[in-house]
């Protein structure tokens, strides 16, 4: 079969193609050919006119770069056919380039290198320009919109649950500012996390460098040249460059996607306790049996979603770390998926925006189930009455309150029977499970600030 959106194996390729298309500018086949391209004539431009102290056109190869398209990726992957080695048909598309527009010096391309010193950069770039280009600005979205909900809903009670079980009055919007901060706290992290490169050679010592050019400050070119690709270089390698600094990305962006699925299984929660409404439109469908269903697909979504990217991420985590000696094989079929990890982690945050854009809060049934459970203030009366100088107050609440529901009417007479002096029935009268929120609305708005100064909102 023809592969389309309906033949595609993966739904990456197929379902959600257009949703996640940008990925496959950091990913794909094509993407790791270009970005190895880029890494061997840049290194090759570096080379040249450091070591050899040649004058090359800088600006000639950059138009390479900036021309570079799938049909010379397909000139690459011609030579491929007959190298049966990806990286070493990309060393020798470069040098019949050289030789076409009569430049010289192909003798030095690739020259010292190993495939992991270019793919080092490849994925370097890869990783780095992904995360900055379209991870963080998707993460950043996520947290707008539950900003957003968090300021419009600040001073709005909910019934709180610890245990699943009814706990204290909250407010809508500081259990989403909770999240938001969370996911803040994280992003600032990841966009800070370096990337590694390096051009150690063979197996990490500079060997075959260090004969052609004895006399060299190898270390430092390397600086110079990784560097330059915004990427951070490590001398510490074998043949491959470890992948702790690769990880350490993975590692918070699964934490980041771990909040976020703890974030729609709580609205899926709310949802479900109606204390939030599903927008609806006029030709959906909730349900192919049951006309009335409004379902919560974009938090339903995101989870499954996000947790694949981080199956995948995990899988990275604990296997990316090891390679047999200086070197195997098996780690270069896991980076391949390191895309597909990127779009699902993508997807799921795509879906929580449009979840929360959906909904809004439904007040009357906030009300409603605080209504029905005062002994949510139970906490607020005994630590009244401890500031009161009772020693047993913890104790005489227990006994009226624990495994029961009374109604406001039962705490009232509670409160006005109990040997409590005017000034602390007054206070205790004042209690209700509306009004007893404590800070939430200043949490909300020092959660907005601080994202603020982080530039996250």
């Amino acid at each position: 079969m023809e592969l389309t959106s309906l033949s595609a194996i993966s739904p990456l390729d197929g379902r959600y193609r257009a949703k996640v298309e940008d990925v496959s500018r950091y990913f794909s086949e094509y993407a790791l050919i270009r970005y190895r391209f880029i890494a061997e004539l840049r290194y090759f431009h570096f080379f040249v006119t450091k070591i050899l102290k040649k004058k090359v056109s800088k600006r000639t190869f950059q138009q390479w770069i900036d021309g570079f398209d799938e049909n010379e990726a397909e000139k690459i992957k011609g030579f491929e056919k007959t190298t049966h080695h990806d990286v070493k048909a990309v060393e020798y598309y470069i040098r019949e380039k050289l030789r076409s527009k009569g430049l010289g010096y192909t003798e030095y391309v690739h020259f010292g290198l190993t495939s992991e010193d270019v793919n080092s950069i490849a994925y370097g770039l890869s990783l780095s320009e992904s995360r900055d280009r379209l991870v963080i600005p998707a993460i950043r979205e996520v947290i707008s919109s539950l900003v957003q909900l968090a300021e419009k809903t600040a001073t709005s009670p909910m019934l709180a649950r610890t245990h699943g079980q009814p706990a204290v009055p909250t407010t809508v919007g500081k259990e989403c500012v909770v999240f938001a901060v969370r996911v803040g706290d994280e992003c600032t992290m990841l966009r800070q996390l370096p990337v590694e490169a390096k051009i150690t050679g063979a197996v990490g010592n500079y060997n075959a460098h260090l004969v052609g050019f004895p006399d060299m400050d190898w270390m430092g070119f390397c600086d110079e040249v990784v560097s330059s690709f915004g990427l951070t270089p490590n001398h510490f390698t074998t043949q491959i460059l470890p992948a702790d600094a690769s990880i350490r990305i993975f590692q918070s962006m699964e934490l980041i996607n771990s909040i976020l699925i703890g974030l729609c299984q709580d609205m899926w929660r709310y949802i479900g306790e109606g204390y939030f409404i599903l927008e609806t439109k006029e030709n959906e469908v909730g349900s192919s049996t049951m006309p009335q269903k409004v379902n919560p697909i974009d938090f339903e979504n995101a989870e499954g979603n996000l947790g694949i990217a981080n199956a995948l991420f995990s899988h990275f985590i604990t296997k990316l770390p090891i390679s047999r000696l200086q070197r195997d094989l098996s780690d270069s079929t896991v980076k391949r998926s390191i895309g597909s990890a990127v779009a699902y982690s993508m997807l799921g945050y795509l879906s929580c925006v449009q979840g929360l854009k959906k909904v809004s809060v439904h007040t009357t049934r906030c009300d409603e189930d605080l209504s029905h459970h005062w002994e949510v203030v139970s906490e607020g009366i005994q630590t009244l009455l401890r500031t009161a100088g009772d020693p047993h107050a913890y104790e005489t609440v227990k006994r009226f309150f624990r495994g029961k529901s009374p109604d406001e009417e039962e705490v009232k007479e509670f409160i006005e029977t109990g040997h409590f002096s005017e000034e602390i029935k007054k206070r205790l009268l004042s209690l209700t499970p509306f009004t007893y929120i404590g800070l939430s609305e200043k949490i909300v708005q020092m959660g907005i600030r601080k994202l603020q100064k982080e530039g996250l909102v």
